[in-house]
Order: C-alpha cells, then sequence, then structure tokens
C-alpha cells in the first residue's frame, strides 16, 4: 500500500491527475516500475496538468538596456547634441581576442582588429576603443 501511495504522490507531484495514475496502475498492476507507469501515462495521451495561468503574475516584460526611457539619454563625451549618430553607443573592441580569432588562434592578425574597426565606422560609429594588453604588442 505504501508503495502506491509513494507512486500516486510521485505522478501528482510532475503534474499527472489521480484517475490517470490509477487507471495506469490497475493496468500494469501496483509492482510496475515507475519508468513503466510514466511510458504508459504518455501512451495513453495524459498529459501533466497545465497550472492556471490567472493563479500566477504576468511574467515581466523585458526591455534592452538604455531604450524605452522617457528621459533624456545623457551625453557620451564628444558627443554633439546634432550629431547623426547620438543613438550610437560608444564601442569597446577586446582587440587580442578579434585578432587571435582572425587568425584561427595561431597567429595574432591585426588585420582581424581592422575589420571589426572598419565594420563598426561603416554603421556610422565613431566612438571606437580597442584595446590590447603590453605584451600582444611587443615583438615575438
Amino acid at each position: 500500500m505504501e508503495a502506491h501511495l509513494g507512486k500516486m504522490e510521485f505522478f501528482c507531484k510532475l503534474g499527472y491527475g489521480k484517475q490517470d495514475i490509477c487507471k495506469v496502475l490497475e493496468t500494469l498492476g501496483q509492482e510496475a516500475l515507475e519508468d513503466d507507469v510514466l511510458k504508459e501515462l504518455l501512451r495513453v495521451g495524459s498529459r501533466p496538468a497545465v497550472q492556471e495561468k490567472q493563479a500566477q503574475p504576468p511574467p515581466p516584460k523585458l526591455v534592452p538596456r538604455g531604450s524605452c526611457s522617457t528621459l533624456a539619454a545623457p551625453k557620451w563625451p564628444g558627443e554633439e547634441a546634432g550629431d547623426s549618430s547620438s543613438h550610437l553607443r560608444p564601442i569597446v573592441i577586446d582587440g587580442s581576442n578579434v585578432a587571435m580569432s582572425h587568425g584561427n588562434k595561431e597567429v595574432f592578425s591585426c588585420r582581424g582588429i581592422q575589420l571589426a574597426v572598419d565594420w563598426f565606422k561603416e554603421r556610422g560609429h565613431k566612438d571606437i576603443k580597442v584595446f590590447v594588453p603590453l605584451w600582444r604588442k611587443e615583438p615575438p
């Protein structure tokens, strides 16, 4: 009897209805393995009960950082009021990773950094910074 109650409790926690569990246990027998009971519940088409959506608060609305603000956006250094790129953020590039990725992790490729900078310039960005560690700047 304890095994029956344990299985009932287990499958109820998974969200299955007691009637469906009882039917499957009657079909398979009380000694059926949990995997077999679950397989039969799935075969029969029983699905875990969906929790009522009204009981749960709606999920929070995700808003991209820096957008949908009614306040005036802070100006970045060197940015004029009439600048057409005023809506663009400053760009910071990890030069070491970009160069090594462009060089297939074997060669430090300055060309890779140049391609990244050019890509952002083509899209109107003006404030672009590339950081490269000092040890990368020294000749091998």
